[in-house]
């Protein structure tokens, strides 16, 4: 169980905004796209999931990340919605 809530914080440490960024780190980390330079707090945070809660934590990554990214998107609509027509 403490594995687990150490990947829970772990991505409760992450900004919304910054989520694509972990991403791409944590698919370095997986071996899908090559290192590259970034953000040093994001790295620290992506390197100190287990390895055996790891999987799990790249996964809940993704989703927030969909979820984050479909309410800028809705949030975007409305507020051109809302825009004054001229």
């Amino acid at each position: 169980m403490a594995r687990y809530v150490e990947a829970i914080q772990c991505l409760s440490q992450i900004a919304p905004e910054r989520l694509l960024d972990a991403l791409k780190i944590a698919d370095a980390r997986a071996g899908l796209r090559p290192f590259q330079v970034c953000d040093s707090a994001l790295w620290e945070i992506v390197f100190s999931v287990p390895d055996e809660q790891f999987p799990w934590f790249r996964l809940v990554l993704c989703g927030r990340l969909q979820k984050y990214e479909l309410q800028k998107s809705v949030s975007q609509s409305y507020r051109n919605l809302r825009l004054p027509r001229s």
